[in-house]
């Protein structure tokens, strides 16, 4: 009976991650029709994720809290819809179906204490730490005897999910679409760089008083300017507290060349500066506490100070004069505390040293790129105690930096050690690459030598011939580049263009 149970389930499963059909969403319809077909479509998505969540919630494996069982169940609604599924304990421990038993905690996230207290998670914004992607939450509490003993939850990728619905959606160019929460959250945007601005503080002045009448209503139009004219219809989506617009562009204001706003002089100077204040917020916070490094709590309020002065960190942690990776902060990352990295690199120069150091590029256990700048740490006698740093995820610290700079969409930026290791391109995908033994590189004769003198000299420019990001074929590019340094380390900051295109 259990046997067919599950069967069943499986079917069910499989059946709600592809119940919402594509809506025929063409203009041609009428904006009317169209935003409403919009709406129940991307309702559709987050109502059948929860669906399968309360399904899963009710199964004998879930009820005993059986994590094999319930990852079975997961797997078939990720298949569906990608994002991190998982199963979390009331203290806040939690699994994945990705990396099993994750280590990191739960407790303190602002949705955890009404989940625990029997209530659904409906779409709530998050930002991964350790996945680094915007996500949308839908949660269920998993109840015994009017008790709950843990929760299912999904946070759906929205960068992925936006990719999906404007090829669903196929609207002709000159209209866009949005989806917005009830505080005017951008949840999903037919321009993936719009994902979690806020339309009522960081829109034109139209848009944030259109928005500001339009979230009080279930539908309606509005005219905005935004880049030029824009005539929308919109309307709220049957069972999440969101509303879907539909924009169509009618008068597109004349921009500027892009290239009189490109200077890669400005984003090196702003990279550096990032660098250079991170690094002298620890100093300065390590000599303002230097009484309390002795204390287990003044040691904490060492690193939740860093993390407050700079948010685009991924935690602060201390290390002891052994290598113990002792206390970590913030609280997410608890479950690290007391890990043994005494044979990385930069701890192993830190020991050794006890000079501040700027790390190579490595895999975090996250999964990521990461760096680690390190400051020493010495107590009130002067003996050294161990070291703080900052723990830092390349692409979170550089992509602001790089918006700022109005590159344009075709030109390119990557960052690369000497020793060769790309610490950041605008292709993920080659994040974490080496370009002198990588085999996506070893065809490409003109790109290794040129990134042998990039690796050799501060400055210069040249000429290499590559993939293109999008049509994948073999293109010349010329690249200009510079460096930034940090306590003996460089960072070749490359950019490229395509100069008979």
């Amino acid at each position: 009976m259990k046997a067919i149970k599950s069967l069943l389930l499986t079917f069910v499963l499989i059946g709600s991650a592809w119940a919402a059909e594509p809506p025929d969403t063409q203009p041609i319809a009428g904006p009317e029709t169209t935003v409403n077909a919009a709406a129940h479509y991307v309702d559709s998505i987050f109502v059948n994720t929860l669906a399968s969540l309360e399904l899963i919630a009710a199964t004998p494996e879930a009820q005993g809290r059986d994590w094999n069982g319930i990852k079975r169940y997961l797997k078939q609604v990720e298949a569906g819809l990608p994002g991190v599924y998982f199963f979390v304990l009331p203290d806040g421990n939690h699994y994945s179906v990705t990396h099993d038993y994750t280590k990191l905690n739960l407790s303190d996230r602002a949705y955890f204490k009404s989940l625990f207290s029997g209530n659904r998670v409906k779409g709530f914004p998050i930002y991964g730490r350790s996945s680094g992607k915007k996500s949308a939450l839908m949660a269920i509490p998993i109840v015994i005897d009017n008790k709950v003993v843990g929760a299912l939850g999904a946070s759906i990728f929205l960068d992925e999910l936006h990719v999906r619905l404007n090829r669903d959606f196929a609207l002709p160019p000159n209209y866009t679409w949005f989806v917005l929460d009830a505080s005017g959250n951008t949840i999903l945007h037919k321009d993936g760089d719009y994902i979690f601005m806020n339309a009522l503080t960081q829109g034109s002045k139209s848009l944030q008083e259109s928005v500001s009448k339009a979230l009080k209503s279930e539908s309606g139009e509005m005219q905005y300017v935004l880049g030029g004219v824009r005539r929308a219809h919109y309307r709220k989506l049957p069972s999440m507290d969101w509303w879907m617009v539909l924009a169509k562009i009618e008068h597109e204001e004349i921009q500027a060349p892009p290239l009189l706003n490109l200077s890669l002089d400005r984003f090196i100077k702003d990279l550096q500066n990032r660098l250079d204040r991170i690094d002298g917020s620890l100093a300065e916070i390590i000599k303002n506490n230097k009484s309390d490094v002795d204390e287990e709590g003044g040691i904490r309020k060492l690193l939740a100070s860093i993390i407050n002065e700079n948010p685009d960190l991924v935690d602060a942690s201390y290390v002891d004069g052994k290598g113990i990776l002792r206390q970590i902060e913030p609280s997410d990352y608890k479950n690290l505390e007391n890990a043994d990295i005494s044979t990385r690199d930069h701890v192993i120069a830190m020991l050794k040293n006890r000079n501040p150091v700027f790390s190579g590029g490595f895999l975090s256990i996250e999964g990521f790129l990461a760096v680690d700048l390190a400051r020493p740490l010495f107590d009130d006698k002067k003996n050294f105690v161990g070291s703080v740093s900052a723990f830092i995820r390349p692409e979170l610290l550089i992509d602001p930096i790089l918006k700022k700079s109005v590159t344009p969409p075709d030109y390119e930026l990557w960052i690369m050690q000497t020793d060769g290791m790309i610490i950041f391109d605008q292709d993920r995908e080659e994040i974490g690459r080496m370009l002198f033994s990588d085999p996506m590189y070893a065809d490409y004769v003109s790109l290794l030598d040129l990134g042998k003198k990039i690796a050799s000299e501060p400055t210069g420019k040249g000429s290499y011939i590559f993939l293109a990001p999008v049509s994948k074929e073999k293109v010349i590019k010329n690249v200009v580049w510079q460096s930034v340094r940090l306590h003996g380390r460089e960072w070749k900051v490359v950019l490229a263009y395509r100069p008979y295109e």
